[in-house]
């Protein structure tokens, strides 16, 4: 008689255990591939707005990321994506929901742009923007572009550029004191440099002995591209002393050796201001 009413109980919720079970990360994976899949077959492309630009993005899926997790009643994943046009590598963030047993594609948002962030996440899984300088050619004629985005973490202020279309080898690139990029880039001023110092390089010598908008070089590869990535203990998105929103970024023409009074590095080959947000 136990065995019976035992079983009879079981089959009673057996069917809330079922839905109650959490998801694969293989079965969270392949529901935004298929999504994507879908959205090929019905529009003959996945195609997505940005809602930074407001232009319709048609996008090619290079591979969803092994991480998966959940915030509040969401699931979620990542993925890389080319943009078809520009051959841009765009990280992706889908954010997937359980209707019922059934899963499916609730949000999609654009995460980073050749690696650069657009927005973190806070202790309360909220996101935060970032702000980010668009690096733009000072001269006529020339296709340099690029980005500058700055993080607040614990250890500092965490910086990322990509510049593309740049001339290949080493670049000074430098925070500068001014939030404007006319007259060629002249109106950003001179290196950002609130302690009236000597000229070095930031990370390795401090506030002490650089200025606190020297960020050293970029290497720029022979397809035009490159990449930069530095955490600099000290300055801060904050107003104050150290605060680098409203400032420009700059990128020189020649490499920055080190030398007095700013490093030898040349014109100012593209500029960018660091918003707020």
């Amino acid at each position: 008689m136990r065995s019976l009413l035992f079983l009879f109980v079981s089959m009673l919720f057996l069917p809330l255990i079922v839905h109650a079970a959490e998801p694969s990360a293989d079965t969270l994976r392949q529901t935004i591939r298929d999504h994507i899949a879908n959205q090929e077959e019905l529009q003959g492309a996945f195609a997505i707005v940005d809602d930074r630009t407001g232009d319709l993005r048609q996008l090619e899926l290079v591979r969803v990321h092994e991480r998966v997790g959940k915030t509040g009643d969401y699931y979620y994943s990542c993925t890389d994506m080319k943009d078809v046009k520009t051959g841009e590598l765009l990280d992706l963030d889908f954010d997937i929901e359980d209707k019922a047993g059934r899963l499916q594609v609730a949000d999609i948002r654009f995460h980073k742009d050749d690696g650069i962030p657009r927005f973190t996440y806070n202790e309360n899984d909220q996101m935060v923007p970032l702000p980010v300088a668009q690096l733009g050619p000072t001269a006529e004629g020339s296709a340099i572009t690029g980005k500058v985005s700055f993080m607040a973490i614990e250890d500092g202020l965490k910086i990322n550029a990509v510049v593309l279309n740049a001339p290949p080898g080493k670049h000074g690139i430098h925070i500068h004191e001014n939030g404007s990029c006319a007259e060629a880039g002249n109106a950003a001023g001179g290196h950002f440099n609130p302690d009236g110092v000597l000229h070095g390089d930031l990370a390795k010598d401090g506030f002490r002995h650089a200025h606190a908008g020297d960020l050293g070089n970029i290497e720029i590869g022979p397809d035009g591209k490159g990449t930069l990535e530095k955490v600099i203990s000290g300055l801060t998105l904050e107003t104050g002393q150290y605060g680098v929103i409203g400032r420009s970024v700059i990128l020189h023409e020649k490499e920055d050796d080190f030398g007095q009074p700013t490093g030898n590095a040349g014109g100012r080959i593209a500029c960018g201001i660091i918003p707020s947000s």
